[in-house]
């Protein structure tokens, strides 16, 4: 029982040398470690914080749904062109924010309808020998429009936002009839048509941020454009849109003092 009293006495008489002489205190040195990394140079911007007076390059694809009012009670008969059996996109967006919330940008986009062939007819015999007969169309929209965005912060790393884009929208359709004859060879008729079309798109989306480079971005909305005549089997290219972009952001990085 001595034996033991003795050595608590030299345990407890440790530990005040040790407090005296040391100033010793749990969780110090951890604690002094962390001010240190926090106070290096070295560390970049939080993601959280790097999005003030970047540039930002986007690769987007996107569906356009055009509504029920844009689409023409007639098919386009002129240059048999179908804008409605085309939604999908693709483009390409730049961007600047000019603070941390708010983001101005510069957007293209093209929609291609697949060239369209058929034959009509085809007779054998007769004065002309072999006579083909056929049809085709072709078409092309192209989108230019410039925007903002406004954010709101929902997360660390993710953020709503609401914008809008204004812009022109050009629809090329060409088409027509053609054939082939033994005895007056190959013949055809082809027209081509276009229109414009101002529009406003209201958006709303989410961004996420992947790394301090790489963002995904998100949205649906609906764009509203003025009308023309039928141009294939539409007279307003507006409705419902959607759209997801991998974007790029461009800057230098600042440091923290």
């Amino acid at each position: 029982m001595r034996r033991i009293l003795v050595l608590l006495a030299l345990l407890i008489t440790s530990c005040n040398l040790m407090a005296q002489t040391t100033g010793y205190v749990p969780f110090t040195y951890a604690n002094k470690t962390i001010e240190e990394l926090e106070k290096r140079p070295v560390l970049i911007d939080s993601l959280k914080r790097v999005y003030k007076k970047r540039w930002t390059i986007g690769l987007e694809y996107g569906l356009r749904f055009v509504s029920n009012s844009g689409r023409s009670t007639l098919p386009d008969t002129i240059t048999l062109a179908d804008f409605t059996s085309k939604r999908s996109f693709i483009g390409l967006e730049g961007g600047y924010f000019v603070s941390k919330d708010i983001q101005v940008f510069l957007a293209f986009d093209f929609m291609s309808l697949p060239k369209n062939q058929t034959i009509t007819s085809l007779t054998i015999g007769g004065p002309n020998g072999i006579q083909v007969e056929g049809s085709g169309s072709g078409g092309a929209m192209v989108n230019v429009g410039i925007g903002g965005k406004y954010f709101f912060n929902v997360g660390a790393f993710s953020r709503i936002y609401t914008g809008l884009k204004l812009g022109i929208i050009k629809a090329v359709a060409e088409g027509g009839n053609g054939g082939f004859t033994l005895a007056q060879g190959q013949y055809q008729q082809t027209i081509r048509q276009s229109r414009n079309y101002n529009y406003g798109n209201i958006l709303f989306g989410l961004a996420h941020r992947l790394s301090p480079r790489l963002m995904i971005d998100i949205n649906m909305g609906y764009l509203h454009a003025s009308s023309s005549r039928n141009i294939g089997g539409i007279i307003s290219p507006g409705g419902i849109t959607s759209t997801l972009a991998l974007q790029f952001i461009i800057g230098k990085w600042n440091r923290v003092r």
